[in-house]
C-alpha cells in the first residue's frame, strides 16, 4: 500500500445526491480525495459506484450537493422549474479535459488505428499540433507497452490490448485526475493482470486516481483509501487494513466475506 499524503484535495465532493425518477441512486454522498492519492470504490451491483463515478467528470449530473475537482468547483443548484443550473459548456469542457474516465467497455473508435484512438483528443480538444500530438500519443503508448500496435485497428487486439489503448488515451488528454470504471470486468481472466500492472504503474507515479473495481487484492495493494458503497450511502470508509480488515460496518464485512 502506497503511503498516506497530505496533499491539499483534488477531489473534494459535497452532499451528493442523484436520482433516477423517483429511484434515489446517491444519497448525500460526501468523499475527498488527495492530490496524488489511489481511491478504490468497492460495493455490490446496484450500490451507486459507476453513478458516483461518472458523477466527477459530469457524465451523470447530481441534483444536489457541490463538487470541487482539479480546480473547478461546481454547484449543483435549481431554478424556479427544477433545472440545474450554475453550469456552462465552458466549464464542462474544462472539467473534462482535466479529468477522463477509461470504461469497462473500451470504446475505440474502430475506424481510427491504435495511434489515431490516442491522438484524436488532443488534436481536438486540446488544440495540439498533429506532430506534438503524435509524439505525445507514441509516448504513451510506449508506457502501456503498445508501440508495436500503433498502427494496427482495434479489431485486431484483444482485450487487454484495447482496455490498454484506452488508457494511453485517456493519458494523452495528460488530465489531473484518472478515472477508472471497472477497468478489467470486460475482460478474460488472463488478460486482466496486464491491465492491472499498468494501473499499478501509474499508481507508482503519484498520480490521483478514483477506481470502481471489483479486484479486492489489488485494491488492497494500490490504495490509500478504499471507499464501501450501499444502497447509495458510504457505509464503511478508511485505509485498506480499516476496510478489509476492521470493517465496522456489517453490511461491508458480509460483501467482503462473500467476496473473499
Amino acid at each position: 500500500m502506497n503511503t498516506t499524503t497530505t496533499s491539499a484535495p483534488m477531489i473534494d465532493a459535497r452532499h451528493l445526491v442523484k436520482r433516477f425518477g423517483e429511484l434515489e441512486v446517491l444519497k448525500d454522498v460526501s468523499l475527498s480525495v488527495a492530490e496524488g492519492q489511489v481511491v478504490s470504490i468497492i460495493g455490490s451491483s446496484g450500490s451507486g459506484k459507476s453513478t458516483l463515478l461518472r458523477c466527477m467528470n459530469l457524465l451523470e449530473r447530481p441534483d444536489r450537493g457541490e463538487l470541487t475537482i482539479a480546480d473547478e468547483d461546481i454547484h449543483f443548484t435549481h431554478d424556479a422549474k427544477g433545472n440545474i443550473t450554475g453550469l456552462d459548456r465552458r466549464q464542462i469542457h474544462r472539467l473534462r479535459a482535466k479529468v477522463t474516465m477509461v470504461f469497462q467497455q473500451f470504446n475505440l473508435w474502430p475506424h481510427l488505428t491504435v495511434l489515431g484512438n490516442v491522438i484524436e483528443a488532443p488534436l481536438r480538444v486540446r488544440g495540439l499540433s498533429r506532430r506534438k500530438a503524435v509524439k505525445l500519443g507514441e509516448g504513451f503508448l510506449a508506457k502501456v507497452g503498445l508501440s508495436d500496435k500503433r498502427d494496427q485497428y482495434p479489431a485486431y487486439l484483444s482485450g487487454g490490448q484495447q482496455q490498454r489503448v484506452a488508457i494511453a488515451r485517456a493519458l494523452a488528454m495528460e488530465p489531473r485526475v484518472l478515472l477508472f470504471d471497472e477497468p478489467t470486468s470486460a475482460l478474460d481472466p488472463e488478460l486482466v493482470s496486464e491491465v492491472l500492472g499498468v494501473i499499478r504503474d501509474l499508481a507508482a507515479e503519484g498520480r490521483t486516481m478514483l477506481m470502481v473495481t471489483h479486484e479486492m487484492s489489488f485494491a488492497r495493494e494500490v490504495s490509500h483509501q478504499v471507499v464501501f458503497l450501499h444502497e447509495g450511502e458510504i457505509a464503511e470508509a478508511g485505509t485498506p487494513q480499516q476496510v478489509f480488515e476492521q470493517a465496522s460496518n456489517e453490511r461491508c464485512r458480509q460483501f467482503l466475506s462473500s467476496v473473499a
